[in-house]
């Protein structure tokens, strides 16, 4: 029977593995250090976290010999950029986890803004407009943990890890969903040179899709 079982689960976790093998892949290659600036304006709260607003610097692109100066969120943050309303469109709600929670407005150069959801928080999107493709889903990590490591995990097996670089990153969240990971529970666990933890946890739940950001 639980040899059986082994062998029904590698079937259904081998695509698994080659979605997460490509999205990492992906997220690799696509390192874009874009604007850890802060804030803007627009309305105070998304579902019932508050907007924390703070200057706009512009894009902040850490350098090696910079090794004392942190930029960007203390530990990894989920965010959606896109135009607004769509990003508005696509979350059913938002609320806190934890008392960090909050969200920050970052105007961005070509008229898109990026929400980036800070602290412990959960979010829930509609899933068909995450397959709609009109608003990215980002993972922005700071310099506090560059140089770590992240482990993706489907249905609590590691599949794939990948070394972790500040800036933001492609999530591929509609790639996810489409090769089944998120129906199994997607887990992002990052971890520091410090040792401090970040877990972006995701499922897909008929229409919609649900995440945790959590230590």
């Amino acid at each position: 029977m639980n040899r059986e079982r082994m062998r029904i689960d590698r079937r259904i976790l081998a695509p698994v593995a080659l979605c997460l093998g490509l999205v990492t892949s992906v997220l690799v290659a696509a390192e874009e250090p874009r604007a850890f600036g802060g804030g803007g304006t627009g309305g105070d709260t998304v579902g019932s976290l508050p907007m924390m607003a703070g200057p706009n610097t512009g894009p902040v692109e850490p350098s090696p010999d910079e090794v004392g100066v942190h930029s960007g969120p203390a530990q990894p943050s989920f965010s959606l950029v896109g135009a607004e309303e769509s990003i508005q469109a696509l979350i059913i709600d938002a609320y806190p986890l934890g008392v960090d929670a909050s969200f920050e407005r970052v105007p961005l150069a070509n008229g898109n803004v990026r929400y980036q959801f800070n602290g412990r928080m959960g979010l829930v999107l509609d899933r068909t407009l995450v397959a709609a493709g009109a608003v990215r889903a980002e993972i922005v990590t700071g310099t506090s943990f560059h140089g770590g490591v992240a482990q993706l995990s489907v249905a609590g097996h590691v599949r794939a890890q990948q070394a972790l670089l500040a800036g933001a990153q492609d999530m591929r969240l509609a790639t996810l969903d489409q090769c089944g990971a998120l129906a199994k529970n997607f887990v992002w666990h990052a971890i520091s040179l410090a040792d401090i933890h970040r877990v972006i946890a995701v499922k897909a739940v008929a229409n919609q899709i649900r995440i945790e950001q959590r230590d």
